[in-house]
């Protein structure tokens, strides 16, 4: 059966038009003669069997249905010309990764590392893409995922990186000449939040035997690298994984507040479908992972959470999706 599925040109040419509201616009952007992109709209709207414009004199603009198909089409022409691009960057014998990483984590943690095993694998490629939510690996071209949270990913294989160690850190000078504040001082800060660890500073006041506090008060930052921005500008105190602010806290830009830290629930993974899991290259990489993650482990602080995670003890783990053994 025949799909009714528009040619590429004429998508395109509608894009440019949609964008524009302007055929000579569009017929400057694509290459082509007014008339060439005008015969494809009409070629188009003949093929759905819907008008997407209407033409008033000179005129034009989105029906409501060209509305709805040009942000789809938009969408898929843009998501064709990434996937292209990204295959263009192939080697011819493949020697590609890609693997999805939290923002600040990749920015901050894997990124400067990735010289090193670039070292050990001249040749290979590794694309790097942030994701802060899970996802169908099913769904995309993705080989691996550096995530926070539990190894109960479904249809992956996890490796356990590190434990997330918190430390109260503000502004040098939120403490002045201090070494520390105590934790009731802490409480009358503006409190800085990540909207990923909600219970955070709930947690922190509790085992400072402040449980009263109202930790509720203070903004709320959707990425790590948003809220390190905040406590460096002197917004107020953040609760954040030293592996990410070790350069603020060497440069003095960030001080660590308190000495009591906290223990987050949740530990730093690498997922990989469980159909890729023996790839080579894969394992290359996990292993270069895993060293990596052992420099960056958290040291023994008087923490707040307890014991490191049961799943500490162990390198890999599998998710409760795979058949038991």
């Amino acid at each position: 059966m025949r799909r009714r599925i528009p040619s590429l040109g004429a998508l395109m040419a509608f894009s440019a038009v949609a964008k524009h509201l302007s055929v000579t616009r569009a017929a400057s952007e694509l290459a082509l003669t007014g008339s060439a992109v005008s015969r494809q709209i009409a070629q188009l709207e003949t093929q759905l069997g819907v008008k997407l414009f209407h033409r008033i004199k000179k005129r034009i603009t989105l029906t409501r249905a060209g509305t709805a198909y040009s942000t789809r089409v938009a969408q898929t022409i843009e998501r064709i010309e990434r996937d292209t691009l990204e295959i263009m960057g192939y080697e011819a014998d493949g020697t590609v990764l890609d693997i999805a990483v939290l923002p600040t984590v990749g920015t901050q943690w894997l990124i400067p590392r990735l010289p090193d095993f670039y070292a050990q694998n001249p040749g290979v490629a590794v694309n790097v893409s942030a994701r802060n939510t899970r996802f169908f690996f099913s769904e995309t071209a993705l080989d691996g995922a550096l995530y926070f949270g539990e190894p109960d990913w479904p249809g992956t294989q996890a490796d356990y990186l590190f434990d997330e160690v918190l430390l109260p850190v503000g502004s040098p000078t939120l403490i002045g000449k201090r070494a520390e504040l105590r934790p009731s001082e802490v409480a009358e800060l503006r409190l800085l939040h990540l909207v990923t660890r909600p219970d955070a500073w709930r947690r922190w006041f509790d085992a400072a035997e402040l449980g009263g506090t109202n930790v509720i008060r203070g903004p709320r930052f959707d990425i790590q690298s948003t809220l390190i921005s905040a406590a460096n500008s002197g917004l107020g105190v953040a609760l954040l994984p030293e592996f990410l602010i070790s350069d603020q806290l060497t440069s003095g830009k960030l001080k660590v507040l308190s000495s009591l830290t906290l223990r987050s629930v949740g530990s730093y993974y690498f997922a990989c479908p469980e159909e890729k899991a023996d790839n080579p290259l894969l394992s290359a990489f996990r292993a270069w992972l895993l060293t990596q993650a052992g420099t960056s482990a958290p040291p023994a602080l008087r923490t707040a959470g307890g014991q490191t995670g049961p799943n500490a003890s162990r390198r890999s783990t599998v998710s409760r999706s795979e058949k038991q053994l």
